[in-house]
């Protein structure tokens, strides 16, 4: 070998060590980030499956033994103030957990890694459950057709959504807020004038005949109680804000956050808009009433289904003695069951949180 193709072969062989090295880093850091992302995940795991527990078996109790303590007439004694204060508190830490988990992992480099899309579904359709009222407005405009005999069965589902839509802005145009139930409190005249802006749109957009003014008149009260039907949405802002009133911050732990205390919440909440946010989906509940004029019952029915899901989820990236007991899990997961008709299955295998590089 002469010099010059000595000194090619030494120029190849240093250029192919320094893309090996080069290579071999970004292995490491590619675990690294790997790595980062599933401890995140897991040391948040235990955290919400004890929040999620604690908030499914309140809920079971509410929706078994109907929660005397959430009733309208209900007195406000000392131990019923706790128990409603306490369920709105053990929501809002599931909420402050999730959102805690989702905070620490966007500190984390490497933001493009993703994490197991089963784990981001659970908890975008926990999210959902709060914040998606839709079907409510779609329900109301299917019962004011069926009230006054009119023909929608051509509509599409997308088409009776953005219909219910307009219905709830005439509604909020004769009310002073967002709660429904207020239209009671309208006069006889008010009534009648909203009920008929209302089916004038719906006929406007089915291209049938206006109801005329004595057959609102007549149908009125019945129209009114389906208008009327209770409601609450947290909506998916309000989830973030309650998720950051409910953490703090800490040192020295293997977290970078906490969620509140019960005591630490109940003081902080007297004089914080967020931390009330979920107060009407218990307030003035009365779970034995048909749930077509209550959509939270259906709703917090919905809203255990997620909480179940969520510890499913969780619960397989954590050995079985550090999570929720197969007991307590199975009790839930057959109420749950019993109440959506629906099963929660865990795998045998314990998930792996799996990471795809973009």
């Amino acid at each position: 070998m002469n010099s010059v193709q000595a000194t090619i072969f030494s120029s190849l062989l240093s250029a192919m060590i320094a893309l090996t090295v080069v290579l071999i880093n970004k292995y490491f850091e590619n675990k690294k980030y790997k790595k980062e992302k599933y401890d995140t995940v897991k040391k948040y795991a235990n955290p919400i499956i004890f929040a999620s527990e604690q908030l499914a078996w309140r809920l079971k109790e509410i929706l078994e033994f109907k929660g005397d303590y959430l009733l309208p007439n209900a007195p406000m004694n000392g131990f019923f103030k706790y128990k409603f204060d306490s369920t709105v508190y053990r929501l809002n830490a599931v909420l402050g957990w999730i959102h805690a988990a989702q905070k620490e992992q966007s500190y984390i480099e490497g933001t493009k890694i993703k994490h197991n899309e089963k784990i981001q579904l659970s908890i975008r359709e926990f999210q959902r459950r709060l914040a998606d009222g839709s079907h409510v407005e779609i329900s109301i405009l299917g019962d004011l057709g069926k009230l006054f005999n009119l023909n929608l069965d051509d509509l599409t589902n997308d088409k009776r959504a953005l219909i219910g839509v307009q219905l709830e802005k005439i509604i909020f145009e004769f009310i002073p807020d967002s709660v429904k139930k207020n239209v009671d409190n309208l006069t006889k005249e008010k009534q009648i004038e909203m009920l008929q802006k209302i089916m004038d749109f719906i006929c406007l957009e089915t291209n049938q005949s206006k109801i005329k003014k004595e057959i609102i008149d007549e149908k009125r009260a019945t129209a009114i109680n389906e208008i009327s039907r209770e409601f609450c949405w947290i909506y998916r802002d309000w989830q973030s804000a309650i998720g950051d009133e409910m953490i703090k911050d800490i040192k020295d732990t293997n977290r970078r956050f906490d969620v509140i205390g019960f005591p630490e919440f109940q003081i902080k909440r007297i004089n914080n808009i967020w931390l009330k946010k979920t107060d009407d989906l218990f307030s003035n509940l009365n779970v034995s009433v048909n749930d077509r004029f209550d959509s939270r019952v259906q709703q917090l029915k919905q809203v255990f289904d997620s909480t179940i899901d969520l510890i499913a989820t969780f619960k397989e990236i954590v050995n079985k003695q550090e999570s929720i007991s197969e007991s307590s899990f199975n009790a839930l997961n057959k109420f749950n069951e019993k109440i959506n008709n629906r099963k929660v299955e865990i795998p045998k295998r314990k998930l792996r949180i799996k990471i795809k590089y973009e």
